[in-house]
């Protein structure tokens, strides 16, 4: 979620501390959703690697385990298509202008590119008879991006160029992946190069492997190693599971740090992580992910059901609770997320604030789940 440029929606959810958690979880556990905790594990102040290990040895029971997946996919494949039609009449009507969210206080790039990185899944999984359609919606969409002042990077204040400048190369990045004309917009991003690479210093490692990837992508020049800056991210620090959970913003960081070597979700056969790396991340992710069912909270699951696949965790009994709580979870219209709360304030801005963040995310779990199968 960005979706690659997180930090305003983890500033606003600061304010979202929602005191129904706990009614919220005893309505779930009477719902016929199962929702346990498959990997209650306890975290110690130290995590022995050796113990580690041993929960994340391969054993008999993973062939049935990916057995299991695979008969709960083929079970619930309409309503996850269904799931996705009601998505997509949602986003076509929903209007992404830069400027016009700039000025209501959010970070107009950055939905630019969550709604490019949405329809970018809903493409790929498309039918044939469908593409084309997409494929004008894509073109209406980024079509802002020939406006000059759509590329204000050069004269905007610091903070908003800190804010801006992950989206603005991921939605070139991505006009680059539906194979539309990007010559003018690789010009602007060559001008600001200087002031990007001058802001890599400040940036956290998640943000620097992010821009190792564009960086790669457009052939520029890094002004130190970026991708390095994994070695003092989250992961290589080893948090605890209680940890986290009592800085839940920092679940978003550790996302990140395996979203971006994934290329969130195109390279599924990726290689980046150490055994040593997956036996940590194995009953790490599976305990928040459990914890991220009982809050309610789509968003959080949603991002950790997608690094369970991408790390093929899917035999996690957790990820087959965490698609069926995403399913269930949709709301009539066809988005994610609860954020009615912030109405009052944003007006049906908040559609764009929070709600297309939660509906990408998902639809990255989702698709990722169903479409792009374990074998």
């Amino acid at each position: 979620m960005a979706w690659h440029e997180k930090r305003e929606y983890q500033d606003l959810r600061r304010a979202m501390r929602p005191s129904v958690f706990a009614a919220m979880a005893l309505a779930l556990s009477n719902a016929t959703l199962a929702v346990t905790v498959s990997n209650p594990v306890g975290f110690a102040a130290t995590v022995p690697a050796a113990n580690l290990m041993v929960s994340n040895a391969p054993t008999l029971a993973s062939q049935s385990s990916s057995r299991t997946i695979d008969a709960f996919l083929n079970l619930h494949e309409l309503r996850y298509r269904a799931a996705l039609a009601r998505t997509r009449s949602w986003l076509d009507a929903l209007e992404v202008n830069p400027a016009d969210l700039r000025a209501h206080g959010i970070k107009g790039k950055k939905k630019l590119a969550e709604l490019l990185d949405v329809y970018l899944r809903l493409y790929d999984v498309a039918p044939a008879e469908d593409k084309q359609a997409l494929r004008e919606r894509i073109r209406d969409i980024t079509a802002v991006t020939a406006a000059p002042e759509y590329h204000d990077m050069s004269g905007v204040a610091d903070q908003q160029f800190k804010e801006d400048s992950t989206s603005y190369l991921r939605v070139a990045f991505l006009m680059d992946r539906f194979g539309l004309n990007t010559k003018l917009y690789r010009r602007e991003i060559i001008k600001v190069l200087p002031r990007l690479n001058n802001h890599m210093k400040y940036r956290g490692s998640d943000q620097r492997m992010a821009f190792h990837l564009y960086y790669r992508h457009f052939g520029l020049a890094e002004p130190f190693p970026l991708q390095s800056a994994y070695q003092t991210g989250v992961i290589a620090a080893r948090h605890t599971s209680d940890w986290y959970k009592q800085n839940t913003m920092e679940i978003y960081n550790l996302t990140h740090e395996i979203f971006v070597p994934y290329e969130f979700g195109e390279k599924l056969d990726a290689a980046f992580f150490t055994d040593e790396d997956k036996a940590y991340l194995r009953p790490l992710l599976a305990d928040l992910t459990a914890d991220g069912i009982g809050r309610d909270d789509a968003d959080l699951t949603a991002e950790l059901t997608s690094c369970l696949r991408y790390l093929h965790f899917s035999d996690l009994p957790v990820y087959r609770e965490s698609l069926q709580y995403l399913l269930k979870s949709q709301l009539s219209d066809g988005k994610w997320g609860n954020y009615e709360r912030h109405r009052g304030y944003y007006g049906d801005y908040v559609n764009q604030a929070f709600y297309l963040h939660t509906t990408l995310v998902v639809v990255d779990a989702l698709t990722t789940a169903f479409h792009y199968r374990e074998r």
